[in-house]
């Protein structure tokens, strides 16, 4: 989708489709009066029966001459404004558009708000809203009609320009991340997967390298490579890194969870809703995103992207409960869950990321436990680590992204529900439910050591049971638009 910044005069040479943003209890803004100029007074005339202004309310007139139809959208009262408010805007007018087959649209700022922000929000909504997982469909009715451009109306100065192109950037990146999670398993092994993170990587100007099993092997990753063992498809681990001119000192390590297809192994999951688990490889998806974000951002940073990447399936080979396993930093590992295996894959990540980067920060995201859906449901992701300061970085990104987060506890009580009588470490903490959200977070701790570090579960938030103001059914690519904003304004 092609972006442009436009300021009011735009009105007159028309729109196919433009969405006026209007407050509750206020007249509408100078774009809005300029654009019932032309349509003789018809927004104007409008009872608050027809239209209250109210939050996520929509109502669509026909337009006259050269401006065919204006969508207006209720903001709610300005006080309550907030960015996400403008990206559900964004997200209605892609989904108007495509509805009415319109191919161009425009989307008109509210006065009195950051111009730039509100650019970003507006472009976010309407490309994260515009995206579908159509390639599958023969019918081509069945196939999304794509929105080609969009006129974002009321701020053409530098900063504001710099926030489209930034919005236009991060918007891609995700709906990329939302693709490769939307594949279904058989299509998206492992082997594919790296593949197709290293052609985004080239063309994204990320270096991209892929080891092997046996590359795994010699490296002792035998916690990574145990969740593999009863699949045909070998597992992938994939490294990617970019440093930026002017970067300076340690880099920032980003490990994303990659399960190509998770049917819980041994410890087998219930057959409903199994299909879902095409989408644990989302963190994995979110990393590779954002790593063409940062790069394409031309941020001046070092930062690192680490993928494990492997199927969870059982067979005669497969792993088994009670085996033990030894994992890269030598801490050996008492399996009794094989449905537990993302800490297993991202044990191996993060001793990897910390032994040959020595990074200032590390960072995982994964879909690593459903006791985090049932705390947090899919409105945020669980937050925890072991540095106060990391967090706050986490959290503040995710606010202005919407992409939130909450903070869990990282108790020492909680480590001892991972001791095993027979290893180092056991890979659950106790009967279903039995905080397992924090015995996931005490056991991955213990293969980061003394390196700042950060964990994401994006369980409940990684793909959309339901459609959202600006995301489809699938996979939402959560983490691209948080780590982006986090890396933008990362200092020290």
């Amino acid at each position: 989708m092609h972006a442009i910044a436009e300021n009011k005069s735009f009105l007159e040479k028309g729109a196919e489709l433009l969405l006026l943003p209007v407050f509750q209890d206020e007249k509408p803004g100078a774009i809005a009066a300029k654009a019932d100029s032309i349509l003789g007074g018809v927004i104007a005339a409008l009872s608050k029966k027809e239209f209250s202004g109210k939050p996520g309310t929509a109502v669509l007139l026909r337009g006259t001459g050269k401006l065919k139809r204006v969508l207006l959208f209720g903001l709610g009262k300005r006080p309550a404004l907030n960015n996400d408010s403008l990206r559900q805007a964004g997200g209605r007018l892609a989904a108007t558009a495509m509805a009415l087959c319109v191919e161009s649209v425009a989307f008109a700022l509210p006065d009195k708000v950051d111009a730039a922000e509100a650019t970003i929000a507006a472009v976010e909504g309407v490309m994260l809203g515009a995206y579908r997982f159509d390639k599958y469909f023969t019918d081509p009715e069945a196939k999304a009609k794509p929105v080609k451009s969009l006129a974002v109306i009321g701020g053409r100065t530098p900063k504001e320009k710099q926030a489209l192109e930034y919005a236009t950037i991060v918007s891609e990146c995700s709906n990329f991340a939302r693709e490769l999670s939307n594949e279904s398993g058989s299509n998206a092994t492992p082997a594919v997967i790296a593949r197709r993170m290293q052609e985004y990587c080239k063309v994204n100007s990320v270096s991209c390298r892929v080891l092997d099993a046996a590359d795994a092997k010699k490296l002792g990753m035998g916690s990574f490579l145990s969740v593999a063992a009863g699949s045909v498809q070998p597992a992938k681990f994939v490294v990617m890194e970019y440093k930026g001119k002017g970067a300076k000192g340690k880099p920032i390590a980003l490990v994303g969870k990659g399960i190509t297809f998770d049917s819980g192994g041994i410890s087998i999951k219930p057959s409903g809703n199994m299909d879902k688990m095409k989408h644990d490889k989302s963190g994995a998806c979110a990393v590779v995103g954002a790593m063409a974000a940062v790069s394409r951002l031309k941020l001046p940073l070092h930062v690192v992207g680490v993928c494990p990447l492997s199927e969870n399936l059982p067979s005669g080979s497969a792993t088994k409960p009670g085996d033990i396993v030894k994992a890269m930093n030598g801490k050996t590992i008492e399996i009794l869950n094989t449905d537990a295996e993302g800490r297993l894959v991202l044990a191996d990540a993060l001793a990897y990321a910390v032994e040959k980067f020595k990074p200032t920060a590390v960072i995982d995201i994964a879909t690593l436990t459903g006791a985090c859906f049932v705390a947090l449901g899919d409105v945020r992701s669980g937050l925890m680590g072991n540095d106060d300061a990391l967090q706050q970085k986490i959290m503040k990104a995710g606010e202005i992204e919407w992409e939130r987060c909450w903070m869990m506890p990282m108790d020492a009580d909680y480590d001892e529900k991972v001791k095993s009588t027979v290893a180092d470490v056991k890979n659950i903490g106790g009967a279903m439910g039995d905080s397992g959200v924090m015995s996931g977070s005490s056991f991955l701790k213990l293969f980061v050591g003394e390196t700042k570090w950060a964990h994401l579960d994006i369980a409940g938030t990684g793909w959309a049971e339901r459609e959202k103001p600006y995301f489809s059914l699938g996979a939402t690519g959560v983490g691209v638009r948080l780590f982006a904003r986090m890396l933008k304004d990362w200092k020290g």
